[in-house]
């Protein structure tokens, strides 16, 4: 068997490639997640900075009850906007790094059953071989579909289940949620 030096360069060039294609979106996401945690912090130090204001000159019990009600209120509403942003963020990097893995899987697949035949071609039996090779990559195929399929319902329901649970607190915080 001939190993082509040109072939493996090539190969290893657009391994390193695709690591720092994948690598640059990832820092890009978290370049974004400071972004968002930055802004998050100075937001919440400037309303906690007003909160504090109007709580020391509030002139009663019942005066500061009423600052310390509404900020409880909005926290369910502004923990849930903030998830959303982070999946917002997210969402995209792994649609893509996802993209690029399949894209990936599939070419490796194809560069072995291609090598494989070209091995086996003028073997005995090699057909048979290479026709067992076609199958174990079907079938790694078929389990990999299946377990993507799976997670992909999983964070489905995740998120679902999250948003749900946010909207009760929110409500609850409102005092809009009945038993």
């Amino acid at each position: 068997m001939n190993v082509n030096l040109d072939q493996f360069a090539a190969a290893n060039k657009a391994s390193v490639e695709t690591l720092f294609g994948v690598s640059g979106q990832a820092f890009e996401g978290v370049e974004k997640l400071v972004a968002l945690n930055l802004q998050t912090i100075k937001t919440v130090l400037a309303e906690t900075e007003e909160s504090s204001k109007t709580a020391l000159e509030s002139k009663s019990p019942a005066d500061w009850m009423k600052v310390q009600t509404a900020a409880l209120q909005a926290a369910p509403q502004k923990a849930m906007a903030y998830g959303q942003q982070v999946q917002a963020i997210f969402a995209p990097m792994i649609a893509a790094q996802r993209a690029t893995f399949d894209a990936k899987l599939a070419e490796a697949q194809a560069k072995f059953l291609e090598g494989v035949s070209g091995a086996l071609k003028d073997a005995p039996g090699g057909d048979k071989l290479v026709a067992l090779a076609k199958s174990a990559v079907t079938g790694v195929n078929s389990a990999y579909e299946g377990m993507d399929k799976a997670s992909k319902q999983v964070t489905e329901a995740v998120t679902a289940n999250v948003k749900k649970a946010t909207g009760i607190a929110v409500k609850a915080s409102k005092g809009e949620l009945t038993v």
